[in-house]
């Protein structure tokens, strides 16, 4: 009988990197330390809008305790959460080219990076400013999305495409 515990578990990281570098081509070497770069960016904007939102945060929080707040700083202070979001759903997009994960994986990462970007455009949408057939539109792009993703779910996520 098998131990489980002793199973090899799969190489990530830079183990799988050593491992694969020497059988890839000059172009996916080349696209590899590509993304390793955008990653990295990523990562300098990520620290940037967590210190902005943080700031923001402390600021709303001042604000309330010594005067009453309005609705717009907090649509404003949402709105950057959920860039946060999006910027780390992008960084997860990243993270499937680097690790091989399968096309359909990319593509429900990249329905769902839109979702979010149109959930944080109702947030701070103004429906003053736009004629309902805009908003209308909008959210049919939402549902049409939405249902996108529903049907990438139903696929098997450990295909290969």
């Amino acid at each position: 009988m098998e131990n489980q515990s002793l199973k090899k578990t799969p190489a990530k990281g830079l183990h799988k990197l050593k491992e694969l570098w020497p059988e890839m081509t000059m172009f996916e070497r080349f696209e590899y330390i590509v993304m390793l770069f955008v990653s990295f960016i990523l990562v300098l904007i990520i620290l940037a809008a967590l210190f902005r939102l943080v700031e923001n945060v402390y600021q709303l929080v001042i604000s309330q305790v010594t005067h009453k707040t309005d609705f717009k700083s907090f649509q404003i202070t949402f709105g950057m959460l959920l860039t946060l979001l999006i910027a780390f759903e992008f960084r997860n997009s990243i993270n499937a080219i680097l690790e091989g994960k399968g096309l359909l994986f990319q593509v429900k990462i990249v329905v769902l990076i839109a979702i979010i970007a149109l959930a944080r455009k109702f947030l701070v949408l103004d429906p003053k400013e736009y004629e309902a057939s805009m908003i209308a539109a909008y959210a049919a792009v939402t549902l049409s999305l939405g249902i996108t993703y529903w049907l990438l779910s139903k696929q098997k996520s450990n295909d290969k495409i």
